[in-house]
């Protein structure tokens, strides 16, 4: 074989074999939330101590009209490496496995599922579809369960953070306990109207439709290159995160744009970005600059601000679940619930 043939072919082998080239699979939805229900409380993240967390997600729970089964590890966790990581993995499992268990909420985010998603029995997760809720660290659990076990999953607020409004929690609720698409996905009310705690922008305008993929930015870049690496095409491609310089911010849309992730996606949602203007010394551009310079010229719809992350108020995404995005008229419309009757 000679030099160029060599080339094609090794080429070909390696597209063929890469992550995003791979089709999607049917969408897996796990069976809706009732009252009544088992709902685990799992952390698979940073450790929990304070016993104040473990009564804040009981209540978000409870106000669901569910029943939380709290497990040991979501304030008792070891500090031992492979203790923690071998008792969040059974725990996990455990919750999965389980047939009087319905539902599994994570505590919250921070760090740690890194630790654990290689190790993940992710065909127990497929034989058992159930409603997960999680976003932050937890996105990287999401990517890896979207690619290994098609299942939907759900980009919403976590039960023991201290900001929980009745917004948040009804948008829980729509998704997790309602067999109904939620069709377009309303704002928060305004208390100042000419200073909104959430301004919508729209960087590109135009409509598009396709499956949600998304989550924290700092998980999906920090994915680039795994097995769970974001799958994009023909996609609306939601993002948010916290406490990041907009240079930061830069660097992470910078690097999905390399890999051809942002020009791969039918459309954009950038979600409110909490605590990300940062000082101008590493970058001139402030955040929505960085979003105009980045985002605008992709020649698909893109727009910012909807309440999705580290806000008080927050919606819940079905991740998987198809949804039409108009940029132009500052909306999400999820066109396919994430949950069956």
């Amino acid at each position: 074989m000679d030099r160029r043939a060599f080339l094609a072919a090794t080429g070909a082998a390696a597209l063929a074999g890469s992550a995003a080239a791979q089709p999607r699979g049917p969408l897996l939805r796990p069976a809706m939330l009732r009252p009544g229900d088992r709902v685990a409380l799992v952390n698979p993240s940073t450790a929990l101590h304070d016993p104040a967390a473990e009564t804040r997600a009981r209540a978000v729970v409870e106000a669901l009209e569910l029943t939380p089964v709290v497990y040991p590890g979501f304030l008792n966790r070891p500090r031992d490496y492979a203790a923690s990581v071998r008792l969040r993995l059974d725990e996990l499992h455990r919750a999965f496995s389980d047939p009087t268990i319905k539902g599994v909420f994570s505590g919250r985010g921070g760090y740690g599922v890194s630790e654990i998603v290689d190790r993940v029995d992710y065909g127990l997760i497929r034989r058992n579809p159930k409603v997960l809720v999680g976003f932050s660290d937890t996105t990287l659990l999401q990517l890896a369960i979207q690619k290994r076990s098609g299942l939907s999953t759900f980009h919403g607020r976590m039960a023991a953070l201290t900001g929980f409004s009745d917004y948040s929690l009804q948008a829980l609720r729509r998704a997790v306990m309602s067999p109904e698409p939620l069709g377009v996905l309303p704002t928060p009310a305004e208390a100042n109207p000419l200073r909104p705690t959430y301004p919508l922008q729209t960087i590109t305008p135009g409509t598009a439709t396709g499956p949600l993929v998304g989550g924290n930015l700092s998980m999906i870049a920090a994915a680039m290159g795994t097995p769970w690496e974001i799958d994009t095409r023909g996609a609306i491609f939601f993002f948010e995160d916290v406490e990041e310089a907009p240079y930061s911010i830069a660097r992470m849309l910078l690097n999905l744009r390399h890999a051809g992730k942002l020009q791969a996606a039918a459309g954009i949602l950038v979600g409110a970005c909490a605590r990300c203007e940062g000082p101008l010394d590493a970058s001139p551009y402030t955040l929505n600059e960085v979003f105009d310079h980045l985002l605008g010229d992709l020649k698909i719809p893109v727009f910012a601000g909807l309440p999705i992350g580290h806000t008080t108020d927050q919606l819940t995404l079905p991740i998987g679940a198809s949804a039409r995005l108009d940029a132009t008229g500052r909306t999400l419309t999820v066109l396919e619930p994430g949950v069956t009757a």
